[in-house]
């Protein structure tokens, strides 16, 4: 009789022990998202710039500008630096860099706002992007400006001016670790406008100049040692030397990128209606390409005004309702937004997956879950 007492308590003990195990297993895997749960929750949280302050997401920050100040936020809304910039400044951000310019004043400042460069070029500056380790500025007029890059110290590491006799540089971007710049100029003295594409490795020589056609050129993207080139008819993907691969072209004729993914893969890049991301903008369709074989598009269960990819998870916004739905899902799930006011805009997104929207004038940022 004492040895099955004592071997039922065992039994007991035993018993509970696996239970408490499997509890362990069922808590982790539900913190995974084995369940469609994970860790985060969907919330959000009101930030303290208005829309108009060119808010801007700097990886997992923010930055705004009140016309006079440069502000860095974290994605809590707590204030992480500031620089004074004076009035009529421009700015862009990197992962890294922020490069912000004031007539012919040039400024460098690190991800942690310390001022790596701070004086005069030679001429007014247009507009400057800044890369990984080095920032491009336009300068002089908008016909025949000179290109100017700078490392972050701001020492002079190359300069070009010949390529753009006659044209207008529309837009400028680094790639392949910001060991490479690409620009994309408007060729105004032709019979027909036409938009060249030149690449450079930083402080050598050109790589390539590419016509590009009389489409405009809106968006470039580097993924998969590949140069995504999209315009207003289709895309083209280029290797850094600029030999375009014939077999990758693909038309989005009356679609318009509004977010991307890219990385050591193919970038997969979100498309809306271009009718309907107009000053108002008014979703209710999406398409998603990656590669040359996925070519999805998803109806909308309302009409949206804002929609962008983080991973593999498509977001959109409505009034008051956040949608989603994997890439590869039939259909999205609804959840009820925390904010109290109705959002009529989406600004962009941080690499930590918070949504910036704003509802009229004030600016939000939502957890996505």
């Amino acid at each position: 009789m004492e040895s099955y007492s004592r071997g039922e308590r065992n039994n007991t003990k035993m018993i509970a022990v696996i239970g408490a195990i499997l509890v362990v297993i069922v808590l982790i895997l539900y913190v995974a998202g084995a369940f469609g749960g994970g860790s985060r929750r969907l919330s959000a949280r009101k930030l303290r710039p208005v829309v108009s302050q060119q808010v801007t997401p700097f990886g997992d920050r923010l930055l705004y500008y009140d016309g006079s100040t440069l502000f860095c936020l974290s994605a809590n809304g707590t204030e992480l630096w500031k620089y004074v910039l004076g009035s009529n400044a421009g700015f862009a951000v990197s992962d890294r860099l922020v490069v912000a310019w004031v007539g012919s004043h040039l400024h460098i400042l690190d991800r942690n706002g310390r001022v790596t460069f701070n004086d005069r070029m030679t001429d007014n500056i247009q507009f400057a992007k800044a890369g990984q380790q080095y920032v491009a500025a336009v300068i002089g007029d908008s016909i025949s400006p000179s290109l100017v890059v700078k490392d972050v110290n701001g020492l002079n590491v190359d300069s070009e001016s010949v390529a753009y006799e006659d044209k207008m540089i529309l837009d400028v971007g680094f790639f392949e670790n910001g060991e490479y710049l690409w620009t994309t100029a408007l060729d105004i003295m032709g019979v027909a406008p036409m938009t060249v594409m030149n690449m450079y490795r930083v402080g050598a020589m050109n790589t390539g100049e590419i016509e590009l056609g009389e489409e405009i050129t809106y968006a470039v993207l580097y993924s998969g040692q590949k140069l995504h080139v999209i315009n207003t008819r289709d895309i083209k993907r280029f290797d850094s030397r600029g030999t375009q691969d014939p077999f990758a072209k693909q038309l989005v004729y009356g679609w318009r990128l509004i977010d991307s993914v890219t990385g050591g893969g193919d970038a997969t890049m979100l498309f809306a209606p271009e009718l309907e991301i107009g000053d108002i903008q008014q979703m209710t369709e999406l398409r998603v390409l990656s590669g040359a074989n996925r070519d999805s598009r998803y109806t909308l269960p309302d009409t949206c005004v804002g929609a962008g990819i983080w991973g593999n998870t498509l977001f959109a916004f409505s009034g008051d309702i956040l949608y989603r739905a994997d890439i590869s899902a039939q259909r999205f799930s609804a959840l009820q937004t925390t904010i109290p006011d109705r959002i009529t805009g989406y600004i962009g997104r941080l690499t930590n997956g918070v949504a910036l929207v704003n509802c009229g004038d004030d600016v939000w940022a939502v957890t996505l879950p």
